[in-house]
């Protein structure tokens, strides 16, 4: 029987889908971790078939090693901070299926968008901030409003808007502050060359239009699109609060639109074999631009259950035969009328204590399910989006009606937090 080995950085309910989807291939699913407490390694243990604990998951050399007398026919990952080390492992292996190089420049913010510019596709204008006495050049050169934001961030994590020459500087300061302080380390990753990306950020002109995601997969070079999910509901943080699949008022037209430029980032990035999470701005200027590819993953949090309501697919069962080298699992039929999916956060910073109101929620009519993503113990961050509760909806009229259900979940919802 042919194993996978997944690869975990930290806890994550992803971990289980993929073990079960590996299982479902009929290959065992192993975990590849570093230590863990009595308790976890227990609750892990019904999900996977063994464990291979190392000291560093990051350290792709030592963790190929550990695993070549296993002869691993497969190793993959969906923790954002580890894609491109656990791709490296697979190369040192000679199981990979797309090159750890792709992964790393799409963790590069700025190379990406240097990469979709050189493949003719339109961006803002962007320009690297590495000294706040450069603010007036930088200004001027990308034009304000603008939006700061962290070379290889991801999930809004200290992402501002700025408006002004003393706003701008204030925020390169804010970043160069807080995100040494920030323990998720996708945000300590090494990038190619002198860029250090705790110290040098990343300037966009602001964009002016409604927000899309498109899961892309890519198989044998072709890029399918899996549908259009709407961004309808986003606070002034940048924050989604809630998604829309189909979304509220897209022609076909504009959807076909937003897709091409959705799997055109993709394949110009020289993804293969693997997955991407694209976030498309459709600007009144420009058109449909990508603001975002997080590659060699599908969409976080409870995404994937939007779309498989939406359309049938299942994009984690997708991502993991990409991964494998196995056939496409077999497809369903989604839901006859429009699927959301709303998101709480914490408020405030500190460490969870409980999670209170989520059967409250679950009891609303128009409720299909509620996915807490976060666990005890946890660190939760104002600085951090971090897809707290997840509620699935069905049942809505309009973007007025998915507000209102946005509003009194957030109410229902109740978090416990003591000081980290």
């Amino acid at each position: 029987m042919k194993t996978a080995f997944i690869v975990r950085e930290t806890r994550g309910q992803w971990i289980g889908d993929f073990a079960a989807a590996v299982r479902a291939a009929g290959w065992r699913a192993e975990l590849v971790t570093e230590p863990l407490a009595d308790g976890e390694r227990a609750e892990l243990g019904s999900l996977v078939d063994g464990f291979v604990v190392v000291d560093d998951v990051r350290d792709a050399p030592a963790v190929a090693e550990a695993l070549r007398d296993r002869q691993p026919d497969a190793v993959l990952t969906a923790a954002e901070g580890i894609i491109a080390s656990t791709a490296r492992i697979a190369e040192l292996l000679g199981v990979a299926r797309c090159p750890a190089a792709v992964f790393t420049r799409a963790h590069n913010k700025f190379a990406v968008r240097q990469a979709l510019a050189a493949a003719g596709l339109p961006g803002p204008r962007a320009a690297l901030f590495a000294d706040p006495a450069e603010a007036p050049r930088i200004a001027a050169e990308v034009g304000l409003p603008a939006i700061v934001k962290p070379v290889n961030g991801a999930a809004s994590t200290l992402v501002r808007t700025v408006s002004t020459v003393d706003e701008l500087v204030a925020a390169y300061h804010l970043l160069a502050t807080r995100l040494p302080e920030n323990s998720d380390a996708r945000y300590h990753r090494v990038l190619p060359g002198p860029l250090d990306p705790l110290r040098v950020f990343l300037v966009e002109s602001l964009l002016d239009g409604p927000e899309y995601a498109v899961d892309v997969l890519v198989r044998d070079g072709v890029a399918e699109p899996v549908t259009v999910v709407g961004k309808p509901l986003i606070d002034e943080r940048k924050f989604e609060l809630g998604m829309v699949c189909p979304p509220f008022g897209l022609s076909g037209e504009r959807a076909g639109l937003i897709t091409e430029a959705a799997t055109a980032a993709v394949l110009a990035l020289g993804l293969d074999s693997t997955c991407a999470h694209v976030e498309v701005i459709d600007d009144a200027a420009l058109g449909p631009v990508v603001v975002e590819v997080n590659a060699g993953r599908p969409a976080g949090g409870a995404q994937p259950a939007l779309l498989r309501l939406a359309t049938g697919i299942d994009v984690t069962a997708e991502a993991v035969s990409l991964a494998l080298g196995t056939p496409p699992p077999a497809r369903g039929t989604g839901l006859p009328v429009p699927v959301g999916y709303l998101i709480v956060y914490a408020e405030g910073t500190g460490r969870l204590v409980r999670v209170e109101g989520t059967a409250e929620v679950a009891d609303l009519p128009e409720v299909l399910d509620v996915v807490t993503i976060v666990s005890p113990g946890q660190v939760l961050s104002d600085d951090q989006e971090i897809y707290a509760v997840n509620v699935l909806v069905a049942g809505f009229a309009d973007l007025d009606d998915l507000a209102a259900l946005h509003a009194e979940a957030a109410k229902l919802v109740r978090f416990e937090l003591e000081e980290a």
